[in-house]
């Protein structure tokens, strides 16, 4: 079984020994996008992550329309800082492997369904008997129990179900879904944080550790703003566009070439943009004259700022918003941001080494901890570490025939 986490481990593993999380081994069994994104940020930070994939890979890998040499880009957005294992966890020798593996581990991270790690004897209980100190994390759509629990629930589906899309939209169109796959990234930053917390505790306690994480709560807990202001109005919010329930000036404005956005929360935001602007007299026009009453009064603020704007270029407004300290930016397309001067500075982007395509681009990991990002090993081609992680385990490879029909999937 594995030792109790110490910091002593972390500061003599051979991996990364100044990240936070060197000498932890995390048994990544997930797939698809939130499970991956918890353990991939788990690797960013020093942990060693082995995946393990059916015969074939995990389906991901091959999902939707968009792929650099065969492999589509989601896979590779979330799998960076990975071992491949291929197991076929249907296979009583592929269960056996497993649980060898998890002996010698400290984390175990799954996203299936509830109750499909029990059937194969690789749930938190059962493995409890295999390490006894085990840290198990179990993100599922809706939890381990209720209604729900059995409900599939893909990004949109909790976007949807939990509130979010009800209030995204302008007021004369239909409810819609981030542009991103918000429910999927924020569970599985709820789940690495929740690892992260189950790792200091077993630290202090020796004992172990089930994280639970259900991406319904994940995405209600995002809006909890929102309900906060629903609670307090005893109503449900409406869709309002860009704009924002509690402030005024704060929307998607219009210059002569381009739009930009506002978000003045305070009096003094409108006071001071007022002046800078050379529209002074309306800085205490009795309309306008404090947050609540630009907020009734919103679409004749709207109206007179984008009468304004309208008369020069965006980045002329950008630099006096900017001079009067009124919080603003341009509204930017993907390859604009790919461009941005501070995001070059930061080191957003980088580029990894993919055993099959090659240099790839991709996001850094957002996290420097004294003054650095985390290092970054590309996704892993399918299977790269079996042979190496076999033979730690005293088994042959020739005991575990790869497969081409998928027949390994759990899903």
């Amino acid at each position: 079984m594995a030792d109790p986490i110490q910091t002593s481990d972390m500061d003599s593993a051979a991996r990364h020994p100044s990240l936070p999380l060197a000498g932890v081994r995390v048994i990544d069994f997930t797939h698809h996008a939130a499970g991956p994104m918890c353990t991939m940020l788990l690797g960013d930070y020093g942990a060693e992550v082995i995946k393990i994939e059916p015969p074939g890979g995990e389906a991901f890998r091959s999902s939707g329309t968009v792929r650099v040499q065969g492999e589509h880009v989601g896979f590779l957005a979330l799998n960076r800082n990975k071992k491949s294992v291929e197991l076929n966890l249907k296979s009583e020798a592929g269960q056996r492997a497993a649980r060898d593996l998890i002996r010698d581990a400290h984390v175990v991270v799954e996203n299936f369904r509830p109750g499909k790690m029990a059937r194969i004897g690789l749930d938190y209980h059962s493995l409890l008997a295999v390490n006894p100190r085990l840290i198990y994390c179990s993100l599922s759509a809706f939890g381990a129990t209720g209604p729900y629990s059995h409900k599939q629930g893909l990004d949109v589906v909790l976007q949807a179900m939990s509130g979010l899309m009800s209030i995204t939209g302008e007021p004369d169109g239909g409810p819609l879904p981030a542009g991103a796959p918000i429910a999927d990234i924020t569970s599985g930053i709820f789940g690495a944080l929740g690892v992260v917390l189950a790792v200091l505790e077993q630290r202090r306690s020796g004992e172990p550790q089930h994280v639970e994480i259900a991406m319904f709560e994940c995405m209600i807990s995002m809006l909890n703003l929102r309900y906060q202001q629903m609670f307090a109005e005893k109503r449900a919010l409406s869709r309002i566009g860009a704009s924002h329930p509690q402030a005024s000036p704060w929307d998607v404005y219009q210059a002569a070439d381009g739009q930009f956005v506002i978000a003045a929360t305070r009096d003094e935001y409108w006071y001071r943009m007022c002046e800078g602007l050379g529209i002074g007299e309306y800085a205490r026009d009795p309309r306008f004259v404090n947050i609540k009453s630009r907020v009734a009064n919103r679409a004749q603020v709207n109206a007179l700022l984008n009468d304004l704007f309208k008369t020069r270029p965006r980045q002329y407004w950008l630099e006096l918003l900017d001079e009067a300290q009124v919080p603003n930016g341009p509204v930017n397309n993907l390859q604009e941001v790919l461009n941005d001067e501070q995001a070059k500075h930061n080191g957003t982007f980088i580029s990894m080494q993919h055993p099959i395509s090659g240099e790839i681009e991709t996001i850094a990991p957002p996290i420097r901890i004294n003054g650095r990002a985390a290092p970054h090993l590309g996704p892993p081609a399918l299977g790269n570490s079996t042979a190496a992680i076999l033979r730690e385990l005293n088994l042959a490879i020739a005991d575990f025939p790869s497969s081409d029909n998928r027949q390994g999937e759990l899903e």
